[in-house]
């Protein structure tokens, strides 16, 4: 849940069942301790019914409501927690105006509560929304925009918009690259979402390229587990293209770096050796498959296999 993001005196809310703190603007509350008390279960619906009374619907009304509807999301209550964001957000398009960020976060947990209902057609205007919202309040590259793009990304995702997902992601990756060193974990889980989307597309080049961003960004930072991963995305990437040598170059360097970070036993090796098996398969070296196979399989059930929770080699025999 997004926070409200006018400046002022602490709110109480509700987002798990426990109570979170909330910010409103001391514009829209005179007596801060009466809002508080508010907020607190016993006392935020006999709030709303005494603003109901008066025939004043405030900013103030608007903050409460989407406590109790933030309230009930939580407790999947969802035809409870629906007409009170939609009211919420009415009456502060009316207070307020439209650009106001408050309207951008009570679109945004509207827009969840549908996500969680699957309802992601009735989902994404109301991302969309917030994201317009956000963008002209707090900027272009301001960490809430790359958050509700990521919430985009997903949704993309999850309808299989390829096209959509794409200029999510490309929009991400800029924001990234203007706020975030090179070697950042989120710009480069950026490029790898990418060089993934591009592989599903058949765009090789593409692909290849993001691949290969992520790999000369970690071999000047980490030596480690992170690069071995990004060597098989690119070995995978080669594969496809039916480049057998530089694939199974990059596949031998990620055994390697797995071999010193780990020793020669470690189940994370099934990972490169699961691929050499499927190269030499295809390039008919059938030898090199069997030594491999069977060494994936003997560190597969290695005594280090509990500790790994990462994906494991299919136990059966080359052809």
């Amino acid at each position: 849940m997004l926070h409200f993001h006018i400046a002022g005196i602490a709110l109480l809310a509700s987002a798990t069942g426990a109570m979170a703190a909330e910010t409103v603007s001391l514009d829209l509350v005179e007596d801060g301790s009466a809002v508080a008390a508010a907020a607190a279960p016993s006392g935020l619906e006999a709030e709303l019914a005494r603003a109901a009374a008066s025939g004043k619907e405030t900013a103030q009304t608007a903050v409460l409501l989407s406590i109790l509807a933030d309230r009930y999301r939580t407790q999947y209550r969802y035809g409870q927690a629906e007409p009170l964001y939609i009211r919420a957000l009415a009456i502060l398009e009316k207070t307020v105006g439209s650009d106001d960020a408050n309207v951008g976060t009570v679109a945004y947990n509207l827009a969840q509560l549908h996500r969680a209902r699957n309802a992601l057609d009735r989902a994404e205007p109301y991302f969309r929304r917030a994201l317009a919202v956000y963008e002209r309040v707090l900027g272009p590259d301001h960490a809430d925009v790359a958050r509700l793009l990521s919430e985009l990304a997903a949704l993309y995702r999850a309808q299989n918009r390829r096209a959509d997902l794409e200029r999510v992601y490309l929009r991400s990756l800029a924001i990234a690259e203007r706020t975030l060193e090179r070697n950042h974990p989120r710009l480069l889980a950026l490029l790898g979402d990418l060089a993934s989307l591009y592989q599903v597309q058949g765009r090789y080049p593409d692909a290849e390229a993001a691949a290969k961003r992520v790999v000369r960004s970690l071999e000047t930072s980490a030596q480690d587990e992170r690069l071995a991963a990004a060597l098989n995305e690119l070995a995978g990437i080669h594969q496809l293209q039916g480049r057998l040598s530089e694939a199974e170059s990059s596949y031998r360097r990620s055994l390697g770096i797995l071999e010193k970070s780990f020793g020669e036993n470690h189940p994370a090796l099934a990972i490169p050796l699961n691929g050499l098996v499927v190269l030499y398969q295809t390039q008919g070296r059938r030898g090199d498959a069997d030594v491999a196979l069977k060494r994936a399989i003997a560190v597969g059930n290695s005594q280090y296999r509990g500790q790994w929770s990462g994906p494991m080699v299919v136990q059966q025999r080359a052809r």
